[in-house]
């Protein structure tokens, strides 16, 4: 725990230095008390926290949720939302970004601790279950395909038909030219059934993407067809060398 650098981004200087002091007590290394989100996007660049706990209502040009969008161009890190607004569109906003948790101000010790456990085991499991190994080979025979269910039939899928797989809260949408079809698993689950596929790497935290299929590559996005998908800045180097690897 005392490994673990979390940066807080909130504009309320005393809610600011309440969390600080709860997180310290906590054993958790706070590396920096953001007031704007602007702020916390230099701050993103210059260091590498494990975990953000932004407000959603921030003074400034980006609110926290656009902050979060910001920030997700540059790295991969678990976002806590906290708020005292929490009215649907406010929440369907922040649950686009995908957060690990949303609290609703004020908030228990005890509940922001749990928050905390909970975002960082997430994230390590999600990053932790998808392998690709370029050491990997393709398998044979119907491991080409899975079968997925499409209304009331179970229908093939093949692997060489995606274009890119979206996180959908607990769900996930694989994309192919033809159909868009919802997977009753998580994004990391999903990324096991794609292990043995080297074309298939996941460039951000919420997509997966078929590297054949991509048509155009940006400094924080690339496209599939019309489809612009964020890609964080770490995987860049890995995107270009496996792409060399497969064409």
């Amino acid at each position: 725990m005392d490994n673990i650098q979390i940066l807080i981004v909130e504009d309320d200087p005393i809610i600011g230095t309440d969390l600080e002091d709860r997180l310290t007590e906590m054993g958790y290394q706070v590396i920096g008390l953001c007031e704007s989100g602007e702020e916390a996007y230099q701050k993103v660049k210059d260091t590498s926290p494990d975990l953000i706990i932004m407000d959603v209502q921030l003074s400034g040009q980006w609110d926290g949720i656009e902050t979060v969008q910001q920030i997700f161009t540059l790295i991969e890190v678990p976002v806590i939302f906290l708020t005292s607004n929490t009215d649907e569109s406010t929440f369907s906003k922040a649950k686009n970004t995908f957060p690990a948790a949303f609290l609703a101000k004020p908030y228990r010790g005890r509940d922001l601790k749990y928050a905390i456990e909970l975002a960082l085991k997430q994230f390590s499991d999600v990053n932790t279950s998808c392998p690709f190994s370029q050491n990997q080979t393709k398998p044979n025979g119907l491991n080409d395909r899975i079968f997925v269910k499409v209304k009331d039939r179970m229908e093939p899928l093949f692997y060489e038909d995606i274009l890119w797989v979206e996180a959908d809260d607990y769900y996930c949408k694989v994309y192919t030219k033809t159909q868009e079809i919802q997977i009753s698993q998580t994004l990391g689950k999903f990324s096991e059934a794609l292990a043995n596929f080297p074309e298939f790497l996941r460039v951000h935290r919420s997509y997966i993407i078929n590297l054949k299929q991509v048509d155009q590559i940006g400094d924080a996005h690339l496209f599939i067809g019309k489809q612009s998908i964020p890609v964080s800045k770490s995987i860049k180097e890995e995107i270009m060398s496996r792409l060399r690897k497969i064409s």
